[in-house]
């Protein structure tokens, strides 16, 4: 149970790899814990379990112990192609889009808690001039992003210095927060173009660490909205939140 997003989890996965179609399936009709209102996570929600700490897998043992370094499906199609979806590859922890037809792990999930704030699509943001707040995750926004780009230590330091909206207490994102404003029906960029006008489908850094590594850092791609690392001397976008 994650006392934070509200949702139950299933703890030990089936072996068995499946199509999109069949994680579907099987979490229909798991019949777990005294509960059969199983599904399969979206994209965000599964991304929600990553442990960016640690990696082989990507998880915590103790929540969850004898995961596979595997993919996961998501029920999150992908944008402009029927044939795809997301999962998230917890190897290393990094969601993606992939062939529908391809097998993959499943991990089944069940809203235990309804959250305070119910996620929306519409509205799903409260966009302001210069900020935009994400009524589901409570979250605000940096709208337009600097032009520039910064290295790793840089982009903390620029999001530490931001003044905006009356307030000075702005910082880079986590890997989990960033991929919340990943669009799930847009492309180059995967974003709401609306909240986030002229935002380029380019890398943006993130606050999290790749595993233990000293001088790598998750970054999400806003061409197709993908998480990945990089070295902390490459140079990104930034967009700052609080």
């Amino acid at each position: 149970m994650d006392r934070v997003t509200g949702l139950m989890w299933q703890q030990i996965v089936d072996p068995v790899n499946g199509t999109f179609d069949d994680a579907a399936d099987k979490c229909s009709r798991l019949n777990l814990a005294g509960h059969q209102d199983w599904r399969v996570p979206s994209r965000v929600e599964l991304v929600s379990i990553i442990d960016v700490s640690v990696t082989q897998p990507s998880i915590s043992s103790v929540a969850f112990p004898m995961t596979p370094s595997d993919w996961f499906w998501t029920s999150s199609p992908a944008a402009g192609d029927p044939s795809s979806a997301w999962y998230v590859y917890f190897y290393f922890g990094y969601p993606k889009v992939e062939l529908r037809s391809n097998l993959f792990k499943t991990r089944c999930v069940r809203t235990a808690v309804p959250p305070a704030v119910a996620p929306t699509r519409e509205p799903q943001y409260d966009v302001r001039p210069t900020s935009v707040r994400d009524l589901g995750t409570g979250l605000t926004w940096q709208r337009m992003v600097d032009p520039d780009t910064f290295d790793f230590v840089a982009a903390q330091h620029h999001c530490a210095h931001l003044k905006l909206d009356g307030h000075d207490d702005w910082r880079v994102p986590s890997m989990q927060e960033l991929v919340t404003l990943v669009d799930e029906r847009a492309s180059n960029p995967t974003i709401d173009s609306t909240a986030f006008p002229g935002t380029p489908g380019e890398p943006f850094w993130t606050s999290s660490r790749f595993g233990n590594a000293s001088k790598e850092a998750w970054y999400v791609y806003f061409n197709k909205g993908s998480a990945l690392y990089g070295l902390h001397k490459a140079a990104s976008r930034v967009r700052c939140v609080r």
